[in-house]
């Protein structure tokens, strides 16, 4: 699991392996970012462009050339989805960071700094942007150890910062999985707002038990006096809960539940949203809230 840092500055100082490119599928250069690159790195990153992509790339898809002058050894260019000429696929943006990690992969490289794809001239609102980038790189599986998310105003930071701090509470919803697929399928929970509705908290308990475990957003990276941040594995967040609760290490079959949370879960991966089962404006319609979708109650609930 690589660490996921929100950096402030300029993504070509950065002293990584490779830095990301916000490409255009012509690949000779642009604005934003990518000419920043290739007025950075030289002549040498167009020309390396010219011969690797004689038609360009594909929106989503990803490819690298020499870094140039540049710090990094390599730039992995990548081509957005330009909201503003009609592509709103956010599938097309997941896989821009999707496959820069693939081809940092091929590379060998452990350090790599993105840029907010798409977030600029195509469009992209600079939340959805950012959650996008922070969880597509959280739940890909890749050897990079090292991920920067390099924001180039303070509007880009405030919102890579919000994403990367909802990473916690992913880690957490990904350890209950990991704990239904360890046999304890009696591990529930119940996902709501804080009165104040400023921070989100979930509930962690084993099925018949008053025992459990909570956590708030309030508390940030802390989970039972355990940092967790996207570099810590679900199992490694999984065991934290079994210490917290250990009632919750026992075996107990439950695979209704298990299969409906399963599928809570890809919602919530998804659309990068954190459930909603209890809140002071929550209305009485069916289901837990996931955005602005409805997800299923589960099995038992009352």
């Amino acid at each position: 699991m690589p660490s996921i840092t929100p950096v402030r500055g300029d993504i070509t100082q950065q002293d990584v392996d490779a830095v990301v490119d916000a490409a255009n599928n012509g690949m000779r250069g642009g604005g934003g970012v990518d000419g920043a690159i290739h007025r950075a790195g030289g002549r040498a990153v167009l020309d390396d462009c010219i011969q690797r992509f004689p038609g360009g790339l594909a929106t989503g898809d990803a490819g690298w050339t020499t870094a140039g002058q540049l710090p990094a050894r390599w730039v992995i260019h990548t081509v957005g989805p330009d909201l503003r000429a009609g592509e709103h696929d956010p599938g097309l943006l997941e896989a821009c960071y999707r496959r820069s990690l693939e081809v940092a992969d091929e590379l060998g490289a452990r350090a790599v700094a993105f840029p907010l794809v798409s977030a600029g001239a195509y469009g992209w609102p600079l939340r959805e942007a950012a959650l996008t980038a922070a969880y597509t790189v959280a739940i890909t599986r890749t050897d990079v150890t090292d991920v920067r998310l390099v924001a180039f105003d303070d509007d880009a930071w405030e919102s890579m910062r919000f994403a990367v701090m909802c990473l916690t509470p992913l880690r957490i919803l990904q350890a209950v999985r990991v704990l239904h697929r360890r046999g304890a399928q009696h591990a529930r929970i119940r996902p709501g707002m804080a009165p104040s509705g400023v921070y989100w908290r979930v509930s962690v308990w084993p099925e018949g038990s008053p025992a459990g475990f909570s956590y708030s957003t309030g508390d940030e990276t802390n989970v039972h006096g355990t940092e967790v941040t996207a570099a810590t594995s679900p199992a490694e967040v999984a065991n934290v809960l079994e210490a917290a609760v250990p009632a919750l290490a026992s075996r107990v079959s439950g695979p209704d539940y298990a299969r409906w949370y399963d599928g809570m879960l890809a919602a919530v991966e998804r659309t990068r949203e954190l459930p909603v089962s209890f809140a002071e404006y929550f209305d009485s319609g069916p289901g837990w809230q996931i955005g602005d979708q409805r997800y299923p109650h589960p099995p038992d609930a009352a």
